[in-house]
């Protein structure tokens, strides 16, 4: 029998069984079809990248030859259990450029490895959030091959970034989060916008750049805000200001400053730092769309050492302490 068609974005292909001929009458249209296209009907039709593939290593590999730009990310070690990581490069309104990507990937890396952070603050220097990809290394990287290292590079890193196992805020003030930087704040767990000025927006504002978004973002966005939401954020492609990005769920919040922001989430992880991360694993495990008992298996590990643990034993002594 036939190996029936796979769609990819409204196009066939047709995948056969070696020695088996294609008989059926609809199958043999749909390779005549295929084949009597223009070239510009089959640019139409299947407009996918269809070169070479990249490991997350080769797209690194890639993105660390375009290191000649300023700026930097940086880790404020945590304090009282929140640490800060600062955008930092003021004069493009701290827009990403490769030098930065591959900072993010240290800085990630190492929050990784710290037992003691319940929270981290995403943020930008000088009072602006990020005004996306830095365009001076969009010219110098554009073409599909660098574009499809890039996006499986930021994906990776972003993904690493929501599955860190502490509780993630971004933080949003000025110029506000536009293009690549709004894709940075669908990897936080809250979004928070300043109250400082009014026109702080934040703005999926790729289409009317010519391109979607590639760092994983429209499916965080479903995941936050539901499909037609996302669909209209991603068709309408303007700047939200608070109020609405906050009527669709895109926005969690707004706060004046960056230590309002601080305050706000030193609420959120008042708890235990292994009750934190352990909310924080089972809501992931759920995220990476694990199946149901695989889910509730990983739900019971998780809960297990908790139950007896420090922060449980502590709350049994003051309940107890209370109700002599």
């Amino acid at each position: 029998m036939l190996q029936l068609c796979k769609i990819y974005l409204g196009t066939y292909k047709i995948v056969g069984v070696p020695g088996v001929p294609l008989r059926t009458i609809g199958i043999k249209r749909l390779l005549k079809m295929e084949r009597s296209r223009t070239p510009k009907e089959n640019y139409l039709h299947n407009f996918t990248y269809n070169e070479q593939e990249f490991s997350f290593n080769k797209a690194k590999e890639l993105m660390s030859k375009h290191l000649d730009f300023d700026g930097s990310v940086d880790l404020d070690e945590s304090i009282n259990g929140i640490s800060k990581v600062c955008l930092n490069n003021p004069l493009t309104k701290n827009a990403l450029n490769g030098k930065m990507m591959l900072d993010l990937e240290k800085i990630v890396n190492k929050l990784d490895q710290q037992i003691e952070c319940k929270g981290v603050i995403l943020y930008g220097a000088d009072g602006n959030f990020c005004s996306g990809g830095d365009l001076n290394m969009m010219k110098q990287m554009n073409n599909p091959e660098m574009g499809y290292a890039m996006a499986t590079y930021m994906n990776n890193i972003l993904d690493k970034f929501k599955k860190l196992p502490m509780i993630t805020v971004a933080f949003i003030e000025g110029s506000g989060a536009l293009g690549g930087g709004a894709e940075l704040t669908t990897a936080c767990d809250y979004r928070l916008m300043s109250t400082k000025m009014e026109t702080t927006a934040i703005g999926f504002i790729h289409a009317k750049m010519g391109i979607v978004p590639a760092w994983g973002s429209t499916g965080r966005l479903m995941s936050i805000m539901g499909r037609q939401n996302t669909l209209n954020l991603l068709l309408d492609s303007r700047p939200l200001r608070a109020a609405e990005a906050m009527d669709i769920g895109l926005v969690d919040g707004t706060v004046a400053t960056l230590q309002d922001a601080t305050d706000w989430l030193s609420q959120k992880t008042r708890h235990h730092v292994n009750v934190i991360r352990a909310i924080k694993r089972t809501l992931s495990c759920h995220d990476d769309g694990t199946d149901g008992r695989a889910a509730a298996l990983m739900e019971r590990k998780i809960f297990a050492p908790l139950w007896g643990g420090p922060a449980n034993q502590m709350a049994l002594d003051q309940y107890f302490s209370r109700n002599k």
